[in-house]
């Protein structure tokens, strides 16, 4: 009696059968009562040991699908609004607009001086050094005021970030250097601010 129970113990564990149905995918949930155990002589690779290790259950799967799904495009934050780039491109063309308004009325700044100046008998007006430079010096600027604004926009919404106040900043600009050109050029006429300062 005795040497049949050691006989019994002493005789090996029948291992399982190896199961060489393919695993369940990530997200996928495994049948019931279906387990996975890798055969004792080959490695076990370390995506089949992850992902061998649990079964996701269902409610984190519905989860995890409906997460993207439920993410509305304009509720990431960081996000710009809808609005916000074709706002900032209207502004842009608007802003170029401006641009070449301003550059041509700098260009023709001499034209209506000299014009001021015949209609107030005021002589021959003769277009100095220092005005030319001012009037290129405003051009060049309302250029390069209307580009930075454009790059910095266009960055913005690349970025997707709001980008409707840069045009408008660059438009404050450039009036203000607008303004700041004109000032310059009649401060630097003492005949025409003396006719402009009579009553």
């Amino acid at each position: 009696m005795t040497m049949a129970e050691n006989a019994s113990d002493q005789t090996p564990a029948v291992t399982p059968p190896v199961d060489y149905r393919p695993q369940p995918r990530y997200g996928e949930l495994a049948p019931e009562g279906w387990t996975w155990t890798p055969p004792q002589d080959e490695p076990v690779p370390a995506a089949s040991a992850a992902a061998s290790t649990t079964v996701t259950p269902a409610r984190a799967t519905r989860g995890s699908a409906e997460r993207p799904a439920s993410a509305a495009p304009g509720s990431v934050p960081g996000t710009a609004p809808a609005w916000d780039r074709p706002l900032t491109i209207s502004l842009l063309v608007f802003g170029l607009l401006g641009a070449y308004f301003a550059i041509s009325m700098l260009g023709s700044l001499p034209q209506a001086l000299a014009m001021l100046y015949s209609q107030a008998d005021l002589g021959e007006y003769t277009v100095t050094d220092s005005v030319t430079a001012i009037i290129t010096g405003g051009s060049i600027g309302q250029a390069v005021v209307w580009v930075a604004a454009a790059i910095s926009s266009i960055l913005l919404l690349l970025r997707g970030r709001r980008a409707f106040y840069v045009p408008i900043i660059g438009g404050v600009v450039a009036f203000v250097l607008l303004v700041a050109a004109v000032a310059v050029v009649l401060a630097g006429d003492p005949a025409l601010l003396e006719y402009l300062s009579q009553p």
